[in-house]
């Protein structure tokens, strides 16, 4: 597989030749789609300084090396981009950028705003939405995935959600699709659907040839096992992505159980990001990048695929990044713009 890398740098203040997109410069990378080179962890460790470095040195804005598919003939979206940044920190900062922007284009274009986010460490990152400008009374929201537990449960995601930002921000519970609390996981599953597809009705979301509805953001988070909401591999909830699936599926693989948006409910998006922080991560991120046609991953977030005009992000911090293959001169590039910033 050969992936194409440009390092882009923006900036809320400076000079105009410091401005949006004005350091930038493509790679190209030869990756062996038998046995991807993986980054020594000095390579890693290396990158991820100079990442920081680059970070500390610029103007209210993130250093970012971005990979996109451009490679015909495999099985990896043509538009499925990357963005490596710094620090954890830098990822969620960017996931509300994004949620923000998706946001205000489809309450200008539609007048609602249809989001889909899940629990963990994303769920976490969303509290960086408030006091933010955001139009929360035309946000419809759902869980990606969501424990079998009473809603007062501290495993309830929506519990959770509640205390990390929901409250503070003032969202409209209405507006929040909750499950009933029940531990009956078939029967949340199917109530769940149920509302989903009465918000669809009410509320005109898009829906797919097949009748599934579009939300215009869904947030992914990707686990160790590249699993993605609670789509784990070798199940057979993952393998469930043909017409007539359910849009909401009951899963049984950990006690409690949970319910999970199903593989059509997230491919029909309109946006998908997919976030991943932490070295824990960094082989499932380079199993699922960078294993081609001609090699063999059960990754859940690979299968991830939007259509219909949709596109797919894949965030990620540097420690997840690690085992990418990062060209020298991808480094190198780095190298240089925080020399010339020290001019």
């Amino acid at each position: 597989m050969s992936l194409r890398a440009s390092f882009a740098h923006s900036t809320a203040a400076g000079p105009a030749a410091r401005g949006r997109g004005a350091c930038r410069a493509a790679l190209p990378f030869s990756g062996s789609r038998r046995s991807p080179a993986v980054a020594a962890p000095a390579d890693a460790q290396l990158f991820a300084q100079q990442q920081s470095q680059a970070q500390s040195r610029s103007v209210g804005c993130g250093a970012v090396i971005s990979y996109v598919e451009v490679t015909a003939g495999n099985d990896l979206p043509e538009d499925l981009a990357v963005e490596v940044h710094p620090t954890e920190a830098a990822v969620g900062n960017r996931i509300c950028e994004m949620v923000l922007s998706a946001a205000h284009a489809a309450v200008a274009t539609k007048g609602a705003f249809f989001l889909a986010i899940p629990g963990g460490s994303v769920l976490k990152m969303c509290g960086g939405l408030v006091g933010k400008p955001m139009p929360w009374d035309k946000t419809f929201l759902f869980y990606v995935n969501h424990k079998c537990v009473p809603l007062g449960d501290k495993a309830s995601t929506h519990q959770k959600a509640l205390d990390l930002f929901l409250t503070r921000a003032g969202v409209p519970l209405a507006n929040v699709a909750a499950l009933t609390g029940s531990p009956d996981a078939p029967a949340e599953a199917r109530e769940y659907e149920a509302k989903l597809r009465q918000l669809a009705v009410q509320r005109g979301m898009d829906l797919t040839e097949d009748v599934v509805p579009r939300f215009d953001l869904m947030l992914l988070g990707m686990g160790a096992d590249g699993h993605v909401g609670s789509l784990y591999p070798g199940r057979q909830e993952t393998a469930l992505d043909g017409p007539g699936t359910p849009l909401v599926l009951p899963v049984d693989k950990k006690s409690p159980a949970s319910i999970t948006l199903s593989l059509p409910v997230m491919c029909a998006a309109k946006q998908v990001v997919v976030a991943m922080t932490g070295a824990g991560k960094a082989e499932a991120v380079r199993a699922a990048l960078q294993t081609g046609s001609g090699g063999k991953t059960d990754s859940p977030a690979r299968r991830v695929r939007p259509g219909l005009g949709g596109s797919c992000v894949w965030l990620m911090d540097a420690p997840a990044a690690g085992a990418l293959e990062v060209a020298t001169g991808a480094r190198a590039l780095l190298a240089a713009d925080v020399a010339a910033r020290a001019l």
